[in-house]
């Protein structure tokens, strides 16, 4: 069964000013920053895999908390991940998700905002949950 992929990100310093974090990136380009307050839900999508940087989704949070209710499309339960920054988070096509935010948080998208509307399917929660795929 495809899932997400939840990775907190390693260490790489840490002193008096603060801490270093280290990630690989094979995507270039443009990419999206967002900012999310606490209890704000983003997504309630899936992906096709109709644009590369969709096929799997790839974001980084930054800073806070946040929740990721996912369910592959053939099932019909949903599961939640809690995620805390850093951290890399991977959807693959055809899995369902939303975001939510547990506190204000910020994350990067390894896509870009046409990439989200050419390669997006909005079925909303209650609708999934309803089984009107």
């Amino acid at each position: 069964m495809a899932k997400p992929d939840i990775r907190p990100l390693q260490l790489a310093g840490k002193d008096d000013r603060g801490s270093n974090y280290e990630w690989e990136c094979f995507r270039t380009g443009t990419f999206i920053l967002c900012y999310r307050n606490a209890g704000s839900s983003s997504g309630q999508h899936y992906h096709q895999g109709n644009a590369d940087y969709k096929n799997p989704e790839i974001m980084y949070l930054l800073s806070g908390a946040a929740e990721i209710h996912w369910c592959p499309l053939e099932e019909s339960e949903i599961r939640v991940e809690t995620v805390n920054a850093p951290a890399r988070v991977e959807i693959p096509v055809n899995i369902w998700h939303q975001l939510i935010a547990v506190t204000d948080c910020s994350f990067i998208e390894l896509n870009t905002m046409n990439d989200v509307h050419i390669d997006s399917v909005r079925v909303w929660r209650e609708d999934f949950e309803a089984g009107k795929r």
